[in-house]
């Protein structure tokens, strides 16, 4: 079919079943009659679905090679090996695409090698020879998204936190559309938390450094055990200092690595209830998150993209951070935290994510949420003061005979619930509250041991004597000879 002819071949949106061109088509409306089916509908011409397909196969699709490589060469010499070219023929592989007839796929691909053909490569394959094979590209660039991220993370350390357009507009490229996203491993990447859902509780765990601190903890654990107020609340991986915010765990367990106690010291934990409906970004299935779409949207490679730096994220977010350079290396996390609590599209409260500090056990569920200063507020019991108990540690059977039974003795009425915002900003609390302690939970724990995950690699040395020639004492260089010590 000469070029001339191929712009006056039309194809109609009933001969492609593929949805999306099917509905460019429909949408374009260019009457016409089709040169397969001799029907007048709306169509688009040869050239111009060509011309989608051949952007599609570049962007989608790797040519394979027609020979073996060296190593493919020698093992089907030396050995049982026999090569065969890897993919499928182009032909069948546009037929897929556009979900249509062969005879329409074979006249789209010999526009296309005619328009590949050059005179010199005679005899050679081109982009789109009959013979050529393709497979589809499994590995997507996100080169694009790697440098916005990387000038993300400067830009906060080195120029401006506050108003920062680039921020912005990174993080937009970032999260766009993920509340309708999937996962391959079926999670949901929005994730429904409290009454009657599978994340109805969470663990809350701080470590004593004295026993006052310790018993302060046991007779008020509701406000001690829950998120700090403004002015103690300091720098963390998904809150700057000052914003006061709940960090809660899967466990008790997670909950106090988390904390990272000292070994020998006493940590206090507790499972505080989920009382209203929350919706939490989850970004453990980011890591297999997928959005189909169709090869011939313009748009589509975009998304792939950004799907393809989506699955990587989770680790740049919850990397582990060195003791000393907290304040510097949580920037960019407290950034995005901030962007996320802000955004009125998502509506979310919180962002689940896996532990760094247990993630050596490699089980669900040991995950971390934060929840996010509008919905961390914990509704107080109403418990004494500190003053108006006693706490008891041992239970004495004998004179010789006790065992540790940590009991809270309260010696008078309880009082009214504390609100640490009340009195501290202009106005009263006004947040609704989202969780509640269960006092049954509150348990102490003494660290007696720390366990350690890690790879080992053994250092060799060597020694690199120069030997200088012996008539030249000061010519540069000399014979280097290695000897193992």
């Amino acid at each position: 079919m000469c070029s001339n002819e191929q712009h006056k071949t039309w194809i109609c949106s009933s001969c492609i079943k593929e949805s999306y061109l099917q509905e460019q088509i429909n949408i374009n409306d260019d009457q016409n009659t089709c040169h397969y089916c001799n029907e007048i509908r709306a169509c688009f011409s040869l050239v111009s679905v060509g011309n989608m397909v051949e952007k599609a196969i570049n962007e989608h699709f790797i040519r394979t090679p027609t020979e073996p490589s060296d190593l493919e060469y020698s093992l089907s010499k030396y050995s049982e090996y026999e090569w065969e070219r890897q993919g499928d023929n182009i032909d069948d592989i546009i037929q897929e695409l556009l979900e249509t007839e062969a005879i329409i796929a074979c006249d789209i691909r010999e526009y296309l090698e005619e328009k590949y053909s050059s005179f010199d490569y005679i005899g050679e394959e081109t982009e789109f020879s009959s013979e050529s094979y393709y497979t589809e590209r499994q590995k997507v660039d996100t080169e694009y998204l790697d440098t916005k991220w990387e000038k993300f993370v400067s830009s906060l350390k080195t120029e401006s936190r506050y108003i920062n357009n680039a921020v912005k507009d990174t993080l937009d490229n970032i999260f766009s559309g993920i509340e309708t996203m999937g996962s391959v491993k079926g999670q949901t990447i929005i994730i429904n938390s409290g009454p009657n859902t599978e994340i109805h509780s969470l663990y809350r765990a701080r470590w004593s450094n004295s026993q006052t601190v310790l018993e302060q903890m046991l007779v008020l654990p509701d406000i001690e055990l829950g998120p700090p107020p403004h002015k103690s609340s300091g720098s963390n991986r998904m809150s700057a200092k000052g914003i006061s915010v709940f960090y809660g765990a899967s466990s008790a367990s997670t909950a106090i690595s988390e904390v990272r106690p000292p070994v020998g010291s006493e940590v206090v934990s507790a499972k505080f209830r989920i009382i209203r409906p929350l919706r939490l970004l989850n970004l453990q299935a980011l890591e297999t998150v997928w959005e189909s779409g169709s090869m011939l949207d313009p748009c589509y490679i975009k998304k792939r993209e950004q799907i393809a730096f989506l699955r990587t994220l989770t680790s740049k977010i919850v990397n582990p951070v060195l003791p000393g350079e907290e304040d510097f290396s949580y920037i960019p996390t407290q950034v995005i935290a901030e962007y996320l609590a802000d955004s009125p599209m998502l509506n979310l409260d919180g962002i689940l994510y896996p532990s760094v500090q247990q993630k050596v056990l490699d089980t669900l569920p040991d995950f971390n949420v934060v929840l996010f200063h509008k919905a961390s507020r914990v509704k107080y019991l109403e418990l004494p003061a500190k003053e108006n108990c006693d706490v008891i540690y041992w239970q004495s059977y004998s004179e010789d005979d006790y065992e540790p039974d940590i009991t809270v003795i309260q010696k008078k009425e309880s009082e009214k619930p504390i609100n640490f915002y009340d009195g501290v900003t202009t106005s009263k609390d006004v947040r609704e509250p989202t969780l509640e302690i269960e006092l049954s939970t509150v348990t102490v724990h003494k660290i007696q041991s720390a366990y350690f995950n890690y790879t080992s690699d053994l250092v060799k040395r060597e020694k690199h004597l120069i030997k200088e020639p012996e008539n030249t004492q000061n010519m540069l260089g000399g014979i280097y000879c290695n000897q193992d010590f």
